[in-house]
């Protein structure tokens, strides 16, 4: 029987300065296509047709406020996150990179009370996401320059040629 490789802890950097040891939480962004039912004349069904990509967003909750996040609220910012997998019959780690882009649009400071943790909930608007894993590029989209390069494929360079950009 072969064990999964399960995502086993990470490390997160914003701005290049690493957060180990006072993240408690990250969450990628979810990547979801917009599609929008098309049925012709002759056809037994609708089809979903691909028409861009649905919003990008990125969030990391910290155990402190740290003032120099704070004062990064409104502002464009890249964060990292570094998760490692490991399997159960070998102690060889995954390595995977994701790199963000984007504005910081929500800082949530949480609820106030005494004898518990009150962490910051920061939420990053993403228009840059690219995930390496052990040096290999699994993805990346850039939404500004119009690419969405999943595997090695530009899954849009025909139609930015198609526009003249």
């Amino acid at each position: 029987m072969q064990y999964p490789r399960k995502i086993r802890n990470f490390s997160a950097f914003i701005d290049g300065v690493g957060y180990s040891g006072k993240v408690t939480e990250g969450s990628l962004p979810e990547l979801k296509i917009k599609t929008e039912a098309h049925r012709g004349g002759g056809m037994d069904g609708s089809v979903a047709q691909d028409m861009g990509m649905e919003a990008l967003q990125a969030a990391i909750t910290l155990a402190e406020w740290p003032p120099e996040l704070i004062k990064m609220f409104g502002t464009r910012q890249r964060m990292t996150f570094r998760p490692t997998a490991m399997g159960e019959d070998d102690f060889s780690a995954d390595a995977y990179v994701s790199t963000m882009g984007g504005r910081f649009t929500v800082a949530n400071f949480s609820d106030l009370k005494p004898g518990g943790d009150t962490p910051l909930k920061l939420t990053l608007e993403v228009d840059y996401f690219r995930m390496v894993l052990d040096g290999d590029v699994l993805f990346e989209i850039d939404v500004e320059a119009g690419k969405r390069i999943i595997g090695g494929v530009d899954q849009l360079a025909e139609i930015r040629a198609a526009m003249g950009i």
